[in-house]
């Protein structure tokens, strides 16, 4: 079963790979790191978007730290 990536300003955030992906029509795929310095200001953003009280925020954050 295929479990949907979060969004966040218009990247796909996946947690597993710790890297944020772009896809946009007719141009090159964007992938920044999350410990790139654009990946550090876009994880950040991220973050703050998070709400520890749900299950899913808190274990999204969880797999961050990780």
């Amino acid at each position: 079963m295929a479990i949907p990536l979060p969004i966040f300003k218009g990247y796909t955030v996946d947690v597993r790979l710790k890297e944020f992906r772009k896809v946009e029509q007719n141009k090159r795929l964007e992938f920044v790191r999350f410990n790139s310095a654009k990946g550090d200001k876009l994880l950040a953003g991220f973050i703050k978007t998070l709400d520890i009280k749900t299950k899913k925020d808190n274990e999204t954050l969880l797999a961050i730290w990780k």
